[in-house]
């Protein structure tokens, strides 16, 4: 019986991983590329499509309250602007909000600037959409939400 040595058990793996490492790469690239092509259109529509109840949400919410009336303990603490005061909204024109949406307040340290985030397009949604059209005790509720919360009381009507 021949005996065989440590190099070429060392020989033989070597080469199988050098070739499994190449498959291995090649099957990532392979991925990646699909992954890419295949988000390419979600990127490209995202600005357009973008749920701005959503972003409010995650960015505004903190301060401003889930309704836009800052009057949550982390509002009050934060000292959120009460968003949905009728003479506050009777005195501020919408060019002013965007202003305060895309460049923030007090450099970043009262209020932080969306201009990294938002468009001016998306700012003056934002004003239009839902600053001017948030009520006292109604939940500034992304589209999800809403769909949802329309089936629960389509569901207890029937």
């Amino acid at each position: 019986m021949k005996k065989v040595t440590s190099t070429r058990i060392k020989g033989v793996f070597a080469g199988a991983t050098a070739f499994t490492g190449r498959r291995l790469r090649a099957g990532a690239s392979l991925s990646a590329l699909f992954f890419f092509l295949g988000m390419a259109p979600a990127w490209a529509q995202e600005p357009a499509g973008k749920d701005l109840r959503v972003f409010y949400q995650h960015n505004c919410a903190k301060c401003h309250g889930p309704d836009g009336s800052a009057v949550s303990a982390a509002g009050e603490k934060l000292r959120g602007r009460d968003l949905t005061d009728p003479e506050w909204q009777r005195e501020t024109r919408d060019d002013q909000m965007v202003k305060t949406i895309l460049k923030g307040k007090f450099f970043g340290l009262a209020m932080p600037a969306f201009k990294d985030t938002l468009t001016e397009d998306e700012a003056q949604r934002m004003v239009t959409d839902i600053i001017r059209k948030s009520k006292k005790g109604q939940a500034i509720a992304t589209e999800a939400d809403a769909a949802v919360r329309k089936r629960q009381a389509k569901s207890r009507e029937e």
